[in-house]
């Protein structure tokens, strides 16, 4: 179910999702993205929805420089997923010309290391993956949830909420028995929800690059199936399974049979 926030984009209760066990609770599990800019407005809103947790899986310079609005009686949680990031920029507080400055900085580095920005970001989830610190982070994520429930819902985000925070959910929807297709339609769901927001950051970036970088940009400010494909992928090329992977990360049978517990009803 969409939750729409004045300012933070990718916002969703995963309740309702179908899985092997049943379906998802309502109110327990929300993923979006940072939440540096909301308003009261929408501080009222996530209260409405139960929210009591807050898990930012972004890292403490990310953090540093934009830091998630305090809550009342809202719990917050760091669990970084990746050791540091060039991503994570808030766009929609720069203007077009800095943003295209950063991004094309950005892409040229992808172009002198022989990547595109499309398959960068294959090779960025295949890192997610590979990543030993990846790993902790990502079984943190699903032991808190299954070891450390709330009275209410739980939100995890990084800066978009589609990368970091998509492979998050991807990871937890498996643990909760839901399909590949399931997996997908909620990482897909993305594009929809941010469509505006990267409409409004090419309009600002577009007098300042040419056509070529504003489809670099575009793909990456939206999600793309080959980049969770490659996730998978990765898993299984390496690990065998995405139940090793998991089991990898630190969880356990029984970590997964509290998840199933608490979050399927």
């Amino acid at each position: 179910m969409i939750i729409e926030l004045q300012q933070a984009n990718n916002a969703r209760d995963l309740g309702g999702i179908t899985t092997a066990y049943g379906k998802i609770k309502s109110g327990k599990l929300i993923r979006s993205g940072e939440l540096s800019r909301i308003t009261a407005d929408d501080v009222t809103t996530l209260a409405r929805h139960g929210l009591r947790r807050i898990v930012d899986l972004r890292t403490e310079n990310e953090i540093a420089n934009n830091p998630d609005v305090a809550m009342p009686n809202v719990e917050w949680v760091n669990i970084s997923i990746m050791h540091a990031t060039t991503f994570g920029i808030s766009y929609e507080k720069l203007d077009g010309q800095s943003i295209a400055v950063k991004l094309q900085a950005g892409i040229q580095r992808m172009l002198n290391r022989g990547e595109v920005p499309i398959e960068h970001m294959r090779i960025l989830y295949r890192q997610f993956v590979n990543d030993a610190f990846s790993r902790v982070g990502y079984g943190n994520f699903i032991k808190l949830l299954a070891n450390n429930p709330v009275y209410g819902a739980t939100l995890w985000h990084c800066t978009g909420g589609k990368d970091r925070c998509g492979t998050c959910a991807a990871l937890l929807l498996h643990c909760l028995g839901a399909s590949r297709d399931e997996i997908m339609r909620d990482y897909m769901l993305t594009n929809a929800q941010t469509q505006n927001n990267a409409h409004s950051i090419l309009g600002k970036v577009r007098p300042f690059v040419d056509d070529d970088k504003l489809q670099l940009v575009q793909s990456m400010l939206l999600v793309d199936e080959s980049y969770l494909d490659s996730f998978w992928a990765e898993i299984e090329n390496k690990f065998g399974s995405a139940d090793n992977y998991i089991a990898q990360c630190g969880v356990t049978a029984n970590d997964i049979n509290n998840l199933r517990k608490l979050y399927i009803e």
